[in-house]
Order: C-alpha cells, then structure tokens, then sequence
C-alpha cells in the first residue's frame, strides 16, 4: 500500500534534516575551539616584546657624530663603516625583550640570593637561544649586565658581567667581546647586546 501526502514519514527519512544539523552544530564548535586556541598562541606570541627600533632622528645625530669623528681623523674608514652597517640593522629581531612586574620581582630575588646581595633592582632582560642578559642595579657598583646560561631564577650563578659605556663605533669590539667572555652563546644575542649598549641604549 502507498503512502499518501498525509502518511507519515518514516522515522530515519524524518531524522536527516535533524542529525545534518547536528553534525554541523558539532563542527561549528570544533572550529570555534580551534580559532580560541590560535588567538591565544597569537596573544602570547604578542607578548614577547622586541627590541624598540633607533628613531629617525636618532639616527641621523648618530650617523653625523660618526662622520664628524671620521672628519677629525678620531676614528678609521673601516670603523666608520662598520658603525654605519650597524646603525641601519636590526640585529635584535627575535630576541624577546619582555619583563612584566612578577619576573622583575622573581629575577631580583633570585639574583640577590646568588650575589649576596641585599637588593637588586632589575630593568632590563634579553633573551633569546637559552641565554638570557639582565640589566640590574646592585646598589654597590655600576650597573652590570649579567649574562645567563638558561634561566637565571634557576642558575647557581651569572656566566660573567659587563658594565660601562661604549661609544657608537664600538659595536664590533663589544659582539667580540661577549663572544669570547661567554662561550656558548648565540651569534645573535651577543650583536643584540652590542648593538643595544652601543646604539640604541636607554
């Protein structure tokens, strides 16, 4: 016997509209989780600041003092153009600058805990290849940059220190040096430091 327009339809023709819903309800939330998860890998990717790039203007007061010393004889071709190679890189790319008010707290404290030290104020960090430089004041002393292997909160002690000023064309000398004084780190954060404390140093 036919079923006419008023039959009933049967149960699993009935259901298809139903569990295409369903699935698609299904894939819409799996979609949703996946786009959550990206946003917050974009979020924390964010958070690793960089280097701040040498202003225009900056620039241009450096390039004239390298070409008035240059001028007056006080510096070499070769270093002129080393510093003018310098001064127009961006040899901190990659290297994360960030340092939030909990770290500050917890790299000052162990810090002070491996040097003996009553307290330390801690301004700057680099990181970058497992090597990690924090900029502190101890209060006893110039201001060091100390160099870590890995993190510091967890090291026994810093792999060496450095302090002092460095003039605009001796970016060169200072990548040498951390190269030789901190055996193990990378090609890129020794130029990012050098760079930083010759350059672009705040």
């Amino acid at each position: 016997m036919k079923a006419t327009d008023d039959s009933p339809v049967p149960f699993a023709e009935a259901d298809c509209p139903r569990a295409l819903f369903l699935s698609l309800d299904l894939l819409m939330k799996h979609l949703l989780v996946c786009i959550l998860l990206l946003s917050t890998f974009c979020v924390r990717a964010d958070q690793n600041e960089s280097e701040k790039p040498i202003p225009e203007q900056e620039k241009n007061r450096i390039s004239q003092v390298l070409r008035e010393a240059l001028k007056e004889k006080s510096i070499t071709q070769p270093q002129y153009d080393q510093a003018m190679v310098w001064l127009h890189s961006t040899p901190c790319n990659g290297v994360d600058r960030s340092l939030s008010e909990s770290r500050k707290k917890e790299l000052a404290s162990a810090i002070a805990k491996q040097e003996r030290l009553e307290s330390v104020d801690v301004y700057q960090s680099f990181t970058a290849d497992g090597w990690t430089i924090v900029y502190v004041d101890t209060h006893i002393s110039d201001k060091p940059y100390l160099f870590y292997s890995g993190d510091p909160v967890t090291a026994k002690s810093a792999v060496t220190a450095w302090s002092g000023a460095a003039l605009v064309f001796e970016t060169s000398e200072i990548k040498e040096w951390v190269l030789k004084n901190v055996p193990g780190i990378s090609d890129r954060l020794a130029s990012c430091f050098a760079w930083h404390v010759t350059l672009n140093r705040d």
